[in-house]
């Protein structure tokens, strides 16, 4: 394996604490990354992969999470969320806003 191809292969994002406010990550595979503290108010991220992404702290007040996949209720939780934020369909109903 080339040294490229190792890299790609254990890249993990760290946007921890970063201030990234109507970013617009649509679609993008957020698998592992750690998002935590992280300050996306009013960003998207429709048909965003989230599996084992960390999202303790993250700020998605009038975020759009439309179609958003492999999002737990517990990284929701664990985000900071308000009555503007879209959550997608199967996320919805449990979650109250914090």
């Amino acid at each position: 394996m080339m040294p490229s191809e190792r890299n790609r292969k254990h890249f993990r994002l760290d946007l921890h604490g970063a201030y990234v406010r109507g970013t617009d990550l649509s679609n993008t595979t957020l698998i592992g990354a750690n998002l935590s503290g992280a300050d996306f108010t009013n960003a998207s991220f429709r048909g965003a992969n989230f599996k084992d992404a960390n999202l303790a702290g993250t700020i998605l007040r009038g975020a759009d999470l439309t179609d958003a996949i492999n999002l737990t209720a517990e990284q929701i939780s664990a985000a900071v969320i308000d009555e503007r934020t879209k959550l997608p369909a199967l996320a919805s109903a449990p979650v109250a806003a914090k």
